[in-house]
């Protein structure tokens, strides 16, 4: 009479090797002029939207006989607007780019396969 161990051992299979699964997961990617376009436009965008939220200033306090601001602070607004547009935007740059990409490599493998079909 089996066990359930034995059970076990008759039915488990190998692990896949850690060597094959850290080549498929560490393959590196390459930028084309686009994505690397749209991060670096980001990332100065990004410090922007910081520079123009202390720029323009958000009132905090009015006076009343003059109707002018008599304190201001940081513009928390602006800045949150100004980093959620450049962040679709530089989205849409980049699947720009995403899209370059797949269209090269397909074009890259459509050319090897009609090289190949020519010998």
């Amino acid at each position: 009479m089996k066990d359930l161990f034995d059970e076990i051992e008759e039915q488990k299979k190998e692990l896949p090797k850690l060597k094959k699964i850290s080549n498929e997961v560490t393959k590196r990617h390459t930028y084309n002029f686009y994505q690397s376009l749209a991060f670096w436009l980001f990332a100065f965008l990004f410090i922007t939207g910081i520079i123009l939220g202390n720029v323009f200033p958000a009132c905090s306090e009015v006076s009343q006989v003059l109707s002018t601001c008599t304190r201001t602070e940081y513009n928390l607004s602006l800045t949150l607007l100004f980093w959620l547009g450049s962040f679709v935007f530089c989205s849409f740059i980049y699947a720009i780019g995403e899209i370059v990409r797949l269209l090269n490599s397909i074009n890259d493998k459509l050319s090897n396969n009609i090289k190949g079909g020519k010998k």
